[in-house]
């Protein structure tokens, strides 16, 4: 089992750095703007499977409930803040409503 943990690390890791790689070459080329959306939504959907095995990990850590309840609680606050870059009704309902600013 820890062979695919870190097997999913690296796969995820290598994704979001090759992503990042392909962002700043298109700064400095010229690509429609739907492009560019589309970079960032695929960007955000690698960040939260980031994410989703971080907890997986995190989860596997420990065995005291109050302490996974509280890596779930993080995680479920990462997701929802990169989701909430990408989709202003998200925003507007979680954090703008509370003044929560996003990490950006």
């Amino acid at each position: 089992m820890k062979k695919l943990d870190k097997t999913l690390s690296v796969i995820i890791l290598v994704a979001y750095a090759v992503l990042w790689v392909i962002s700043w070459i298109m700064i400095y080329t010229s690509v429609p703007a739907g492009v560019i959306t589309g970079m960032a939504i695929t960007r955000t959907v690698v960040l939260c499977l980031m994410y989703v095995v971080v907890l997986y990990n995190a989860l596997g850590w420990t065995n005291n409930l109050i302490l996974r309840i509280v890596f779930i609680g993080l995680a479920l606050f990462l997701i929802a803040s990169a989701i909430a870059m990408q989709v202003p009704e998200v925003y507007s309902y979680i954090f703008g409503k509370y003044g929560i600013p996003l990490m950006v």
